[in-house]
């Protein structure tokens, strides 16, 4: 089976070239970047790496053997990728986070036409902590809930995706939750109150923590990813999974198989 991956310089990128290079069951199509040629030098790209420019996607991909493409970079641009797939009527996975509902709403009606994955996070552990949610939250729904993460210095979006997915989560199991967006001034915590809170410091790959608090106790649910090679691996495994599904809208449980 043949990827294309998009974002070739990204941390994401990167991350998911290496992962299908480690497979033998899979391989590159090939892969995208918005740099010029001559910028390439700069990044640790693997010998043997077919790279085109953005601006040439449309056509290399109608010209390639690509089943499926995977992408991780912005929202602008995945909406291109995602209109390029659907002319061309290949699926594709969306690890992009930051989309507007509008953006989202775009991507819903291509959805149509070709089969989309989307995932804030493809890490099995986020996909177990959110089951782990559902067993709690209920018998914890009057306690008082906080939402922290942490990622690396250059990560665009604040809150990440995955912790407004928890969020969403959280919101379906409980109600009419509402959200802080950090906290600053004097004010007493409100009813149904959940504060959200980013940190962006060094190379950190991502961390998740959700506190739920109350009764005089406290219960702590936290995923600390150790290597992108997490959200890498179950991208590549929703790849193969989407590559032989009916168009439509897709989601990471799906690949597990599991109601979350």
């Amino acid at each position: 089976m043949n990827i294309a991956v998009t974002g070739t310089t990204g941390r994401m990128g990167m991350a998911t070239i290496a992962e299908i290079i480690r497979r033998d069951s899979v391989s590159i199509a090939f892969t995208t970047s918005q740099k010029a040629s001559s910028e390439l030098s700069h990044y640790s790209i693997p010998p043997g790496i077919d790279v085109c420019n953005n601006a040439n996607f449309t056509d290399r991909l109608s010209e390639s053997n690509a089943d499926v493409l995977i992408d991780f970079t912005t929202p602008e641009s995945s909406l291109f990728f995602a209109e390029s797939a659907a002319q061309l009527s290949i699926p594709i996975v969306i690890g992009t986070t930051g989309f507007t509902e509008e953006q989202f709403s775009k991507l819903d009606k291509l959805s149509t036409s070709i089969p989309i994955l989307f995932s804030a996070n493809f890490s099995r552990g986020i996909s177990s902590i959110l089951l782990a949610i559902d067993a709690i939250s209920g018998i914890l729904s009057k306690y008082d809930i906080e939402i922290t993460e942490t990622h690396h210095n250059m990560k665009i979006d604040s809150p990440s995706g995955t912790a407004l997915s928890i969020f969403n989560h959280l919101d379906k199991k409980i109600q009419n939750l509402h959200p802080i967006y950090g906290r600053h001034g004097r004010h007493e915590r409100g009813l149904k109150e959940v504060g959200i809170h980013s940190r962006r410091a060094g190379n950190t790959h991502g961390e998740h923590e959700i506190i739920f608090s109350g009764n005089d106790e406290s219960i702590i649910l936290t995923h600390r990813a150790e290597n992108r090679g997490v959200y890498a691996s179950g991208a590549v495994d929703s790849a193969i999974w989407i590559s032989e599904r009916s168009p439509g809208w897709y989601g990471f449980e799906d690949v597990l198989e599991v109601s979350i």
